[in-house]
């Protein structure tokens, strides 16, 4: 049995900038850091010479791998080998999808990972990002940006720069003191619900000359992030989550209701910023708290369930039992 895990992400700041119509004109820049919350895929060798595939509490069976229904899988399987003879696969999250922490990335990368070590193959991490990047934004029609493949299959702290499906890496991990400062400046809660990336992102890529300006400012706030990360400014950085969220509320597409007004409101009156991660109105809410408001945000949302956050710089590594 191969098992491949990969961490899922919180986000900073330049979010939709990574998307294909936007990093191919003008560059897009994204912050932000995978947690210790992972996606797992287990492969295993087929019984009856099907292809059996178990996921989100659905098992599904195909005769060959242009028939399986999920769509991830199905990918994977035609990007890694059109002839991949038939396997067990199943897929496991520590935190629900379809929720904004990048896990259709996770997943993608996970699939590959698992996929091509069981070929003798030990792909690069930049590899099965761009790979998993491949499926999700060109196969999938837009089905995610650029940025949750990199992240995730390169674990950290980190800056991308996207200039269309290239994509460059600075680590901002590199200064203990100032990542266990952002670490301990956070605050994760679920909110519980659940919905897809896609129709987001189709309602922004339509209109999408219209949100121009605004994801150039989503794209300067990449760098004003970065130079807070870089100075231990987490007041500053706190002011950057807070503003994506912001701007992106500007933008066409599902990012805002009365209940992300609320939360984000509620937040900001006791001195700290909230963000709703990913391309939708997703189901966990990231608080960035700079001066020790942790309590103060907890008494704020006692609706919502708080989960532990805690960073990892460990990508996708692939385990053999």
């Amino acid at each position: 049995m191969i098992v491949a895990r990969t961490p899922l992400r919180v986000p900073f700041a330049g979010g939709l900038t990574d998307l294909a119509p936007y990093a191919r004109r003008f560059g897009g820049a994204t912050v932000s850091a995978t947690i210790d919350a992972y996606v797992r895929v287990t492969l295993l060798p087929s019984l009856d010479g099907r292809f059996e595939v178990h996921a989100e509490g659905a098992v599904e069976h195909a005769a060959r791998p242009d028939e399986v229904g999920h769509e991830l899988v199905r990918e994977a399987l035609a990007s890694v080998d059109p002839e991949q003879p038939s396997v067990r696969v199943a897929i496991w999250a520590d935190l629900p999808g379809n929720s904004g922490l990048g896990t259709s990335g996770a997943v993608t990368v996970s699939l590959l990972h698992a996929l091509r070590a069981a070929r003798g193959e030990a792909p690069s991490h930049a590899a099965l990002a761009e790979e998993a990047a491949e499926i999700e934004v060109e196969r999938l029609h837009g089905a995610s940006g650029y940025h949750d493949a990199h992240v995730c299959a390169r674990g950290g702290m980190l800056r991308l720069t996207y200039d269309g499906a290239k994509v460059r890496e600075q680590r901002l991990d590199t200064d203990p003191t100032t990542t266990r400062a952002v670490e301990h400046s956070l605050l994760l809660f679920a909110t519980e619900r659940q919905e897809r990336t896609k129709p987001s992102l189709d309602a922004l890529t339509a209109r999408f000359e219209e949100a121009v300006p605004v994801l150039h400012d989503i794209r300067a706030l990449a760098d004003e992030a970065t130079a807070a990360i870089e100075r231990g400014d987490v007041a500053r950085l706190a002011f950057c989550i807070g503003e994506q969220q912001r701007l992106k509320q500007l933008l066409p597409g599902r990012f805002v209701d009365e209940q992300v007004r609320d939360v984000t409101d509620r937040v900001r009156a006791v001195g700290a910023a909230a963000q709703f991660p990913g391309g939708k109105i997703s189901g966990f809410v990231v608080v960035c708290c700079p001066e020790g408001q942790h309590d103060a945000v907890r008494k704020a949302l006692p609706e919502l369930r708080q989960l532990p956050l805690r960073f990892t710089n460990e990508g996708s590594v692939v385990l053999r039992v």
